[in-house]
């Protein structure tokens, strides 16, 4: 295996065709052709399945594009790390933020880093487990701004915590239940929340089984807070927030807490990366300028920062 096959192989993967791959890594359709052919020929595998509409991975195909995924990021960041040596900028950062720290502190840190590295192309994805675990394994996400899997203990990731909060149940402001005080009030309303595809979503049904509680009749699960606020808004739908995120919507987006008795898990916010990634001199900046925008008592004085400072402990 040649690292020009593994990319051309992550290509069709995240185009889709054999002609968006080419577009991809700036080559031609026939190049990519014979990469792929190469491949298959060398392992006496098919890994792409042509069809009418593209190209798809076979089983083959999926098991190897994880490892490749990995070895041609790895590639970059040596790449990257030797560039650096030369004197040259790392040309993108890829991070995840969990949706509170992209509302408070993220963009004092980005304006932060951008005066300190201001060559380098920022990428941010929304900080959501089923979106950010899988990029930050296979090296397309350099670090994770969030929650860790809920009990989780792999050793394929590091943790450095930054705050620590509790959960509430949220809804509407005028929710018909808006003033319940148990869970078992609750069970009959449709649940939004979000997706762990690392425990198989089955986080929110632990949390009535330690309750003692059956599980509601409708659980329903989402990758994006914008959906989730739409819907909470205009439906009977509850879900449950970190409380620095209720604290900035309740007003915004006519949202409450409902005060049920129950304790729910508290929220862990830390910076994740993949254990044996080698640190790097943009990552570091960008996790001193965050850090520097937590600690920064002038700056966090604002009304919003103040309302979210008093909801979390902060563990910097």
């Amino acid at each position: 295996m040649r690292i020009h096959q593994l990319r051309a192989l992550v290509a069709i993967a995240d185009a889709g065709s054999v002609r968006g791959a080419a577009r991809l890594l700036n080559s031609s359709p026939a190049a990519i052709t014979q990469s792929l052919q190469q491949l298959e020929g060398d392992l006496d595998l098919q890994l792409v399945a042509r069809t009418p509409s593209g190209v798809t991975l076979t089983q083959s195909g999926q098991t190897l594009l994880e490892h490749a995924r990995l070895i041609v990021s790895q590639i970059a960041r040596a790449e990257q790390a030797l560039d650096a040596m030369r004197g040259e900028t790392r040309r993108r950062l890829s991070i995840a933020v969990s949706a509170w720290v992209a509302m408070t502190f993220l963009p004092e840190a980005v304006v932060r880093f951008r005066q300190r590295m201001p060559d380098v192309q920022l990428e941010f994805f929304e900080g959501l487990l089923a979106i950010a675990n899988p990029r930050l394994r296979d090296g397309r996400l350099d670090m994770y701004i969030g929650r860790k899997t809920p009990g989780g203990t792999s050793s394929e990731f590091t943790y450095r915590p930054l705050f620590s909060t509790t959960c509430a149940v949220v809804a509407r402001r005028n929710h018909p239940r808006a003033e319940s005080r148990t869970l078992e009030a609750l069970l009959d309303l449709d649940w939004l929340v979000a997706l762990d595809p690392e425990t198989e979503g089955s986080a929110p049904y632990k949390m009535f089984a330690q309750h003692n509680l059956p599980v509601p009749r409708s659980i329903h699960f989402l990758h994006s807070l914008s959906v989730a606020v739409a819907l909470l808004q205009r439906t009977d739908m509850v879900s449950i927030f970190p409380w620095p995120l209720i604290e900035l919507c309740a007003s915004r987006d006519a949202l409450c807490a409902i005060p049920v008795r129950e304790q729910l898990d508290d929220s862990m916010i830390d910076i994740i990366t993949r254990t044996g990634q080698p640190s790097d001199a943009t990552s570091r900046c960008f996790i001193d300028c965050l850090v520097e925008s937590i600690r920064d008592e002038a700056w966090t004085s604002t009304p919003d920062i103040r309302r979210v400072m008093h909801s979390v402990e902060l563990l910097i």
